[in-house]
This record gives structure tokens, C-alpha cells and sequence, in this order.
């Protein structure tokens, strides 16, 4: 396997036979649950309804399912349902090392859900297309990940996404090895420019497409449909020193990760799964909080410290968000919401709780404080958040608690039975009858997946 070349052997990958082990089989089939009930969940946002409007006006009526209620184009559908996944920022992510790199669970999910409104698609096929596609999409971030340095200059969160896409979607239209490089090549050119950096950080609110996606999805979606409607796209597109990686905006790249033990080492099973809904970077801040106000009433509160890397008091301090994106991006409002006992999920985001004055009096007793350790934790090679919370009562008493890293990677694991759990509490926040869950669980065995996801595609957002 030539690995200054990779776009052909990943193209060849991902229209083969998949031999993945049971392990890997199950652990992307609880991601699949957990992108659902995460687009269950975030269904009833604004965003999300939003989202659902604009994919009925561009793809008109068609057969792909919109989760919330509808029906509209595959491509639309992608793009609306990968939104709806990751609109509570609930959703998985990839995790290496302790390193958090984007969120494939929307994005590859979403493109496959479109690809099973064409003909009846069985389970294993679909969770086949997810496994492929998630495991180039794994390899390919971890690729191009640039130094430090570059990282401060640009860097794109979603943006690979797209290929995953592409070979989810491309995957169960048949696509054999060449036109899934053709696909390939025309996904790479059709993604958004990276901006990380250009998130509304201090001219908020925070946009819209915090993690890109949706755009991706759609972009892999469209990139297939252009190829099955003859259009020609960049050939060798990830190979050698003008390859995706340079468009990407990175500053280095190393094409054996892209290849090296491909079928036999498996990236796909280092998905991580989210314990709070908001940005990655605050998970272990919320946990450490959530820690300290055990048993503590808000009133109790006098000031509660979080000291974490610079990035989080610089850009996190927000203590009156103005939409739910804003909010997963507000670290005083969340720990508010904690303090006054809101269950973990939509209710953090609604019009009740961005506008409730009693939320917003407590927000303002949360000081953010940037600590040199976590900093260099987090600015070094890995990248990895760390937190610490400092409560101070009413009546004097300090209480502190420290979190090294999120939980739900490889270093804290979280159980399939906190999955589930979270699983069970987004659905039934959705309205969704109870019997949802016991289906989607059994999605990977499903005779027709989308048939299954039948209650997911009903009116309830």
C-alpha cells in the first residue's frame, strides 16, 4: 500500500468489504444511537426548526426523512439532520490521546440516513457504511494535525468531515473504488474555508455553524450525486504536497496515518461520547462544578471560581447568552443551570432558562481564572482541557474539586449503560414515545433503517 499515495486506497477501503471486529461493530452502533437521540434532542432549537425550513426551500418535497418532521432532498436532509445532531453540542466526537478532534457522529450519520431513504437499506449494510466511513475520517484529522503554532494561525474543525460523508453516502449508492475517488476528490473541493478562529469569540453570538457539520454533510452528499451525474473531481486529491491537507490549512501531514494498518488497527472505536451539552473545551469545568455544588442551594453561593486554560476565560465568560448555540459557549450560565438543578440536555438552551433572571444572578457569581498548568496542558501537543473548581459559601466554607480531563474518551470512560441513559433522557425530553429507544438500539439489525427511524421523521419538533 503506497502511502505517499493514499486517495486510492482509502477510496478502495471504503467501497469494500468491511471486516470490522464485534468490538468496533458495537461501539459504532451505540454512536449511532447516541447521534440520534442527540438529534432528537436538539430537534426542538430554533436552529434546528430553522434548519428544517431552509432544507424543505432548497430541496423542495423528496424522500429523506427530516428528524422533527418532514421531508426533503438527501442532500437538504443531510444537511438539516447533521445540524439537528450536533445542535445541542451533546454530540460524540473522535478522540485521540486525550486530544478531541471534531465531530463525525452528526455528519456521517446524517449522510447515511439520507442514503437509506433511496431503497431499503438493512442495518449491518448501514452500520458497514458508518464503520468505513468514520475510520477514514479518524485517520484523515489525525493526519494533518498541525503544530501548535499553526494551530493559533488556522485550523478547521469539520471540514474533513466531508469525505466521510462522501464515502458514507457513496457507500450505499454502490459506488465502486473509482468513482468513490471521484466523490473523494469533488467532496475535498466543495467544503467550507476553515475558521476555527473566526467563531464571534468576542462579537457574539457565537456562529451559527460552530462546528461545520452540516456543511459538511451536505457537501459529501452532494459531492456523490455530482459524480453519479457525471462531473469530474480532483484526482489523488489527498496525495502528496498540495493534497487536501495544504487546503485544509495545515502545516504538516503524515500520509502512513492515512493508510498504515488500514483494516487492521481500527481508529473508529476512539469515538468519545459527551456527559454535558456544550463545547468539549468546558465539559471538565462543568463536572468539576457540578461536583462542588453538590447538596449546596444557589443562594449558598458567594463566588465560585472555575481556573482553567487561557481560551475559557478569554472566551467563555458569557453570562447572558442570546441563543443556544451562544449558551454552549457560556460557561457562567451553564454552571448556573446546574446549580438550579436543570436536567442536563435541551432545558440549558430554551427561551425560559437564556431569559430567567434567577440564572442569570448566579451566572454572575462565576469568576473565571486561567491557570498556567491547564494552560500548558492545553496549548501543548495534546491539547488536552483540564479544570478546577473553587466554591466559596455564604457562610465561608471553600470547597474545591479538580478534573484532568473530559469524561467520555479513552482517559474517563463512560459505560454503554450511561448511554443509554443519556439516550433515554433526550428522547423522552423530545417528547418520543418510550419504545424509540428499544428501536434504535437495535438499529444496526434493523431489515429497513429508515423504516425504523419512522417515529424520528413524525412532527415532534
Amino acid at each position: 500500500m503506497d502511502g505517499a499515495a493514499p486517495t486510492r486506497p482509502l477510496a478502495c477501503f471504503a467501497a469494500g468489504g468491511i471486516a470490522a471486529p464485534k468490538e468496533i461493530r458495537d461501539h459504532l452502533a451505540l454512536h449511532l444511537l447516541d447521534t440520534l437521540a442527540c438529534a432528537a434532542g436538539g430537534a426542538g432549537l430554533e436552529i434546528s426548526r430553522a434548519a428544517r425550513r431552509h432544507a424543505v426551500a432548497m430541496g423542495g418535497s423528496g424522500p429523506a426523512g427530516l428528524i422533527g418532521g418532514g421531508a426533503t432532498s438527501p442532500m437538504m436532509a443531510a444537511f438539516a439532520n447533521a445540524l439537528a445532531a450536533n445542535a445541542l453540542d451533546f454530540d460524540d466526537g473522535f478522540e485521540h490521546e486525550g486530544k478531541g478532534m471534531g465531530h463525525p457522529g452528526a455528519t456521517m450519520v446524517a449522510a447515511a440516513l439520507a442514503a437509506a431513504a433511496k431503497r431499503p437499506v438493512p442495518g449491518p449494510e448501514f452500520l458497514d457504511a458508518l464503520i468505513a466511513a468514520t475510520e477514514v475520517n479518524n485517520r484523515l484529522i489525525l493526519s494533518l494535525q498541525p503544530t501548535p503554532e499553526r494551530f493559533r494561525e488556522v485550523y478547521g474543525i469539520g471540514q474533513h468531515q466531508a469525505i466521510g460523508a462522501a464515502m458514507a453516502y457513496g457507500r450505499l449508492c454502490g459506488l465502486d473504488a473509482a468513482a468513490m475517488e471521484n466523490a473523494i476528490g469533488l467532496a475535498a473541493t466543495l467544503v467550507p474555508v476553515p475558521s476555527l478562529h473566526k467563531y464571534n469569540w468576542t462579537a457574539r453570538p457565537i456562529a451559527s455553524f460552530k462546528d461545520f457539520v452540516a456543511p459538511a454533510a451536505q457537501a459529501g452528499v452532494q459531492a456523490v450525486e455530482l459524480s453519479l451525474a457525471g462531473f469530474t473531481g480532483a484526482a489523488g486529491v489527498l496525495d502528496g504536497p498540495q493534497g487536501f491537507w495544504r487546503m485544509a490549512g495545515s502545516d504538516r501531514f503524515d500520509a502512513g496515518l492515512l493508510t498504515g494498518g488500514l483494516g487492521e488497527r481500527w481508529l473508529s472505536g476512539q469515538g468519545a461520547f459527551k456527559t454535558y451539552p456544550a463545547c468539549r473545551w468546558i465539559a471538565p469545568a462543568l463536572e468539576a462544578a457540578e461536583t462542588v455544588l453538590a447538596g449546596i442551594a444557589p443562594e449558598e453561593i458567594r463566588a465560585l471560581t472555575i481556573r482553567s486554560f487561557a481560551d475559557v476565560a478569554a472566551k467563555m465568560g458569557v453570562c447572558d447568552p442570546v441563543n443556544a448555540i451562544d449558551a454552549q459557549f457560556a460557561l457562567p450560565h451553564l454552571i448556573a443551570c446546574l446549580a438550579h438543578g436543570l436536567p442536563v440536555g435541551p432545558r440549558w438552551m430554551d427561551a425560559e432558562a437564556l431569559a430567567d433572571p434567577q440564572l442569570r444572578a448566579t451566572a454572575r457569581k462565576v469568576v473565571l481564572e486561567t491557570d498556567p498548568e491547564a494552560d500548558a496542558a492545553m496549548t501543548g501537543r495534546g491539547r488536552r482541557p483540564s479544570a478546577t473548581a473553587e466554591l466559596l459559601t455564604a457562610d465561608g466554607r471553600w470547597l474545591s474539586h479538580h478534573i484532568p480531563a473530559p469524561k467520555g474518551g479513552a482517559l474517563r470512560p463512560v459505560s454503554g449503560a450511561a448511554v443509554l441513559a443519556k439516550a433515554s433522557g433526550l428522547l423522552a425530553a423530545a417528547g418520543l414515545p418510550e419504545g424509540v429507544l428499544v428501536t434504535l438500539e437495535g438499529l444496526a439489525q434493523a431489515e429497513d433503517v429508515a423504516a425504523a427511524c419512522a417515529p424520528l421523521f413524525a412532527g415532534f419538533g
